[in-house]
């Protein structure tokens, strides 16, 4: 009779542990099965991030004293393309009365900024790094390729204009290398950002801090 109580009291004790296990395994697979989730959710927020924060986005300019390398295309007389690849940096931004001055000097015929704008003077460097042609050079001009745009998102009209010299505006070879100024009008103070434009898809944002 103490023997099948012994055996009846062992399996109950057995089944007991068996289900404690059970549950111990079940409720691990659910915090692992949440640590996973998690650890998917965390790597795709940084895909996400990086995607938003792509090197030459309005988001993250290149900044002052960066080159940044630029597929685009020469043409010749007939409108036939050639790839070409140029590498384009901001050496130096002056703004304010400094470049107000500036600009006076250069040409004393420009005109005072109007009042809550400021001129911004961007001294840019291109270099034709790579072309399929040797015959034609490449066009680049501070005014068409280049505008200003503000924290808000809006882009300067570009009505008043300012002559700088040298004069970002160049007709370049194959390996030859230019240096110029660009000038803008941009509310004073403002996060404005200079943005170039291809016009063959491609466009890069430049800080000016």
């Amino acid at each position: 009779m103490k023997h099948r109580k012994l055996v009846k009291l062992a399996v109950a004790g057995l089944v007991s542990a068996l289900f404690l296990t059970a549950c111990g395994e079940s409720e691990g697979l659910s915090t692992k099965s949440k640590t996973e989730e998690n650890g998917e959710e965390q790597s795709a927020k940084p895909e996400e991030k990086k995607e938003e924060s792509k090197a030459g986005s309005r988001s993250n300019p290149i900044k002052v004293n960066e080159m940044t390398a630029i597929e685009t295309v020469t043409y010749d007389d007939s409108s036939k393309e050639y790839k070409t690849k140029i590498e384009l940096s901001v050496e130096e931004v002056i703004r304010g009365q400094d470049a107000q001055d500036k600009l006076k000097e250069m040409n004393e015929f420009n005109e005072d900024a109007p009042e809550g704008y400021e001129w911004v003077l961007v001294k840019s460097k291109v270099k034709v790094a790579d072309s399929e042609t040797e015959d034609h050079p490449f066009t680049i001009d501070g005014i068409m390729n280049f505008k200003f745009v503000s924290e808000s998102g809006d882009v300067y009209s570009g009505d008043t204009v300012a002559t700088a010299e040298p004069d970002f505006s160049f007709e370049m070879y194959n390996g030859n290398e230019k240096e110029g100024y660009i000038a803008g009008l941009v509310k004073t103070g403002e996060d404005a950002k200079m943005e170039y434009d291809s016009w063959v898809g491609n466009t890069v944002f430049f800080d000016l801090k």
